[in-house]
């Protein structure tokens, strides 16, 4: 069968249509609007074709390290134990459920690591996955940034590679197995959302620091005797964030900004 062009209606009807000779009055009306249904759901099946032809392969063992590929959100595997709750919240009511993700996570897919059990592990873009689990997104285009096949050394490896954090809100150090089994299953962590307000806000600068805003959160909670965050108290949390960012004992911590400004008199 001869392929469609896409944008072009095909040869016997582009012949119908462009005979001079064919005066228009002797073509019944019915006709005509059969032909222009037919030459429009031409257009829609080509544009499908189109979609499919370029649509990504689904994520399975065949998939080469550096490839993208279709896999479902819930079956990627967190790497991290928690997430800022009150920022994936804001963020998914800012979202259209009805846009499509597949293609947008196309155009930047989200990074993740096959293991030796051949599941696939999230290395970053936590809280985007948890908003668009939120939103109900099913589907998403990921990239293969690695491949470990080493059972024996595979939590190793990741660690090595900066891939995992295996570390609780309150800087415990946890096993894997403690780590949630899907994204529907990651903690809240107030302090990791107080930390990316903190820097929105430029309490502290943006570096490429592996989990940075990890250690921001554990510094903040530690220093405000961890005590609960909501909505309603965020405003004076934040607050206290600002003072805490430029004190001497932040000065470890990636993109520290202080010295804290002395005010005036």
């Amino acid at each position: 069968m001869r392929a469609v062009q896409h944008g072009a209606a095909p040869a016997p009807i582009m012949h119908i249509l462009l005979q001079p000779f064919m005066p228009v009055k002797a073509v019944p009306g019915s006709f005509l609007r059969r032909l222009a249904r037919a030459a429009a759901s031409l257009g829609l099946v080509a544009t499908s074709a189109l979609h499919v032809a370029h649509a990504a392969p689904q994520c399975d063992r065949s998939i080469a390290v550096g490839a993208a590929c279709e896999i479902n959100l819930d079956a990627l595997h967190p790497t991290q134990p928690a997430v800022g709750m009150m920022t994936v919240e804001e963020r998914a009511a800012r979202m259209s459920p009805s846009a499509d993700y597949l293609e947008s996570t196309g155009k930047r897919p989200i990074p993740v690591v096959q293991g030796p059990d051949g599941g696939f592990y999230l290395t970053d873009s936590h809280h985007l996955a948890s908003v668009l689990h939120r939103i109900g997104v099913r589907r998403v285009t990921a990239q293969v940034i690695g491949r470990l096949d080493d059972g024996n050394t595979f939590w190793q490896e990741m660690e090595k590679r900066h891939w995992v954090w295996l570390t609780d809100p309150k800087g415990n150090r946890m096993r894997p197995e403690a780590l949630p089994r899907r994204i529907a299953d990651l903690k809240d962590d107030p302090y990791r959302a107080l930390a990316s307000y903190a820097q929105d806000a430029g309490y502290f600068k943006k570096t490429d620091a592996y989990f940075m805003e990890f250690h921001w959160a554990r510094y903040f909670g530690q220093q405000m005797d961890w005590q609960a965050i909501d909505r309603l108290n965020l405003l004076s949390a934040l607050q206290t964030a600002e003072r805490l960012a430029c004190q001497p004992q932040a000065q470890h911590l990636p993109g520290y900004a202080g010295p804290c400004k002395l005010e005036a008199d």
